[in-house]
């Protein structure tokens, strides 16, 4: 064999070396095709059929879309990010003046896009007792308001005084998107 080879000159080589390339990828994509000629066109009936269920699925998707605009437009607010997060932060102050608590920090976290609302979410951090931040959370969560504890995480901070630390998401939706950037560009909002 060493032989031969040796005998052949280099453009025959390379030219039994791309023929045996050839032989090594064609012969299994010959022995074993793909299922690449395998798909099957639907009859006229069977694609009209098709298409009519596809046609009553939107329809009924589209209906119940209608149904619930009023329902989203009573749950959401009108405004702007950019105009709406300030009010919910004095609205936030507010809560926790009335619970008898001071809130440490107050972040908006990045905005999530729906095709018809975005969703705004807050970071609330504070300190105080177990038996005020509970009126606090019942506040935001008020069935007549817009605002909702979206989770929490309560941590003892010190068993013996009987307080915790709370740091909650509070989520709003808003049917008016944000411009450039929502209110979240400044950071932390201190709640004094």
């Amino acid at each position: 064999m060493n032989s031969f080879w040796a005998q052949r000159t280099p453009s025959e080589r390379r030219m039994m070396v791309i023929c045996l390339l050839f032989v090594a990828i064609g012969l299994p994509m010959l022995l074993f095709p793909g299922g690449g000629g395998s798909k099957k066109l639907l009859s006229a009936k069977e694609a009209r059929l098709k298409y009519d269920d596809v046609v009553r699925q939107k329809a009924a998707l589209d209906r119940d879309a209608d149904r619930l605009k009023p329902q989203i437009a009573k749950l959401s607010y009108p405004d702007a990010p950019e105009k709406l997060m300030p009010k919910v932060v004095l609205l936030l102050q507010k809560y926790a003046k009335q619970s008898g608590l001071h809130l440490r920090e107050i972040k908006p976290l990045r905005p999530k896009r729906y095709p018809t609302v975005t969703k705004e979410t807050l970071s609330v951090r504070f300190t105080a007792p177990f038996s005020q931040a509970v009126p606090f959370f019942y506040r935001i969560d008020d069935p007549s308001g817009k605002l909702v504890v979206e989770k929490f995480d309560v941590t003892s901070a010190d068993p013996k005084s009987r307080t915790v630390d709370v740091d909650a998401q509070v989520a709003l939706y808003t049917v008016a998107s944000a411009g450039g950037s929502t209110a979240g560009a400044g950071g932390s909002t201190d709640g004094t």
